[in-house]
């Protein structure tokens, strides 16, 4: 054997063993994907800057996958659905801080008395024109009463009163509810309906507005002397006409974007018909009811943590004062313009004069695991709130988010700053820069008017946030509220309170990932994660990157809740 016979042998040695340490190729199938989207910004609202991908990929209702294009199409079989955004923009669906979704029905249906830009009702003349014409339409039968919600007598000038809503009809009972959801007002025959008169005394909590002689009710009702014959007589009487209703607000809230809706008060038997609703499979997207503080006994039984139906009973709801714009919101220092009937000095009024009872209400939650939220809009109430929540804190001990400020319009820089100590999560109302900023300067100056709902404040403390609705005041619309959050602009183009403004990416997070952190689910909800619920809503624009004076011209154009399309702009 000479010697290249022998190094020849070696080298095929080596390389039969480098060609036996090789790996075999990976033929396994990949499962297939029900849905991948692509084709457009996708903006994960995950982290603390704005982060984009080219694709996720959904399955069975939950995101399987979030990353580059390439790699998911690579879970594309027979059966998947590949959706191209053809640029337009996804996200995670919305989530709203707080609002009364169970009432979404009621605008969609009732005479729209909003004002511009949500509606065309700028005079009492013009109230009483829509009202007359919903009164020969077909669905006063659907309750009994004509009505419909929205004015706003900081525009309008005043409440319309029975004498006005008489020209509407003297035979049918005639009902307008506030822009605020605060007040109502009714015709003659209303009053009767509700059992008012001269000798009524007022409730506590409310108001019943009076003629000049000092006792005949106007027909104007505030916060309690309202609010439940809102709820009581604006139903449909009908198991029909109520599920009309409930399918006419949840179209309504998912043309807005919604995939996580709330009902923030509950009364008598909402819980029940939300259940029966849901049950009868009539709820498409997740539903979370508040149950009030005086109907409270339904969470020993109903609260769950967990969706039936799309459907659950979240907490208590404790409210405990009333709007800033209809000045019923409870105040430490008075304000400069009172209300009708009023006298210089006033500064509005509590809902539940006895703290005490307060804080009996807010132990019972801790002690029992309830969330809670309270509403208070006033300084004077937020005092109220952490006088009767720093005692059962320091039995209890803190519970970070057991506890959710709503509005909280005219918090005080001190009371921003106690927030965080007593583990409350604030969701506040920024929206109302746009709407009443130029009524606020007048009614409680250009200093108090800036520091409503300062949300850069209470970043600035490390919190997370929330902003929110209300609606039925104004129209769930969202990108309106992203819009007022960010700029702070109101009617007249003046900016209120510009250091509170916060970046387009923080106000998209409070009505997603933050949102759902409010309501506990950050696990399942809000951002788009490998593993979290495939809920999305895909926009005509990116609002992280278009002139922010814009932002609330975006349209919600599909919403799609855990991979199915529940709505789509036609």
């Amino acid at each position: 054997m000479t010697r290249p016979s022998a190094i020849a042998s070696v080298l095929i040695a080596a390389l039969v063993l480098v060609a036996c340490s090789k790996k075999p190729a990976d033929t396994t199938p990949v499962a297939a994907a029900d849905l991948i989207v692509l084709g457009g910004p996708i903006v994960t609202m995950q982290g603390d800057q704005p982060t984009t991908v080219e694709a996720i990929v959904v399955d069975e209702g939950k995101i399987t996958f979030v990353g580059n294009k390439a790699d998911a199409l690579k879970q594309k079989a027979e059966g998947t659905l590949v959706k191209d955004l053809g640029g337009k923009t996804l996200m995670p669906g919305f989530i709203d801080g707080h609002a009364h979704a169970q009432q979404f029905g009621t605008q969609a249906v009732g005479a729209n008395l909003l004002a511009p830009p949500d509606g065309g009702v700028n005079t009492v003349d013009d109230l009483v024109a829509r009202l007359k014409t919903f009164a020969v339409g077909p669905d006063v039968a659907l309750t009994g009463w004509i009505f419909g919600m929205g004015y706003d007598d900081a525009l309008l000038g005043r409440h319309p009163t029975r004498a006005d809503l008489d020209k509407v009809s003297t035979t049918v009972p005639v009902m307008a509810t506030h822009i605020s959801g605060h007040f109502a007002a009714v015709n003659t025959l209303g009053l009767q309906m509700i059992g008012y008169d001269a000798s009524t005394p007022n409730p506590e909590g409310g108001v019943i507005r009076r003629e000049a002689d000092g006792k005949t009710p106007n027909g104007v009702l505030e916060e309690l002397a309202a609010m439940p014959y809102m709820v009581k007589f604006l139903a449909p009487t009908t198991q029909a006409g109520k599920d009309y209703f409930l399918k006419r607000g949840l179209e309504l809230a998912k043309s807005y974007g919604y995939t996580t809706a709330n009902e923030g008060r509950m009364f008598g038997s909402m819980h029940d018909v939300m259940a029966d609703a849901a049950g009868r499979g009539l709820v498409d997207i997740d539903f979370i009811g508040w149950m009030d503080y005086t109907g409270r006994s339904a969470l020993d039984t109903g609260i769950s943590a967990k969706y039936s139906n799309h459907y659950r009973l979240g907490g208590l709801k404790i409210t405990l004062d009333g709007s800033p714009q209809g000045r019923t919101a409870w105040r430490t220092v008075p304000y400069l313009i009172p209300p009708d009937g009023q006298q210089p000095g006033y500064k509005g009024y509590p809902a539940i004069p006895d703290t005490k009872q307060v804080e009996a209400y807010l132990d019972e939650a801790y002690a029992k695991g309830w969330p809670v939220k309270v509403h208070a809009n006033g300084d004077a109430a937020i005092d109220q709130l952490f006088e009767a929540l720093k005692p059962v804190v320091a039995k209890h001990g803190v519970k970070p988010g057991q506890v959710t400020l709503i509005h909280g319009q005219f918090i005080r820089p001190d009371q921003v700053q106690a927030l965080k100590s007593l583990g409350i999560f604030p969701s506040l109302f920024p929206m109302h820069t746009f709407y009443w900023g130029d009524w606020y300067k007048q009614i409680v100056g250009p200093e108090q008017a800036a520091l409503i709902s300062p949300m850069r404040s209470i970043l600035n403390t490390g919190l997370h946030a929330t902003s929110h609705t209300d609606a039925p005041v104004a129209l769930p619309n969202l990108m309106q509220v992203v819009w007022a959050t960010v700029n702070r602009t109101s009617r007249s183009g003046t900016v209120i309170g510009p250091d509170e403004r916060v970046t387009p990416y923080e106000a998209m997070k409070m009505i997603a990932l933050w949102g759902a952190e409010q309501f506990g689910e950050q696990a399942t909800k809000g951002s788009l994660e490998a593993g979290k619920l495939a809920d999305l809503v895909v926009l005509s624009a990116n609002p992280l990157t278009v002139d922010p004076m814009t932002i609330n011209q975006i349209q919600v154009l599909e919403t799609i809740k855990e991979g199915k399309l529940v709505w789509a702009r036609k």
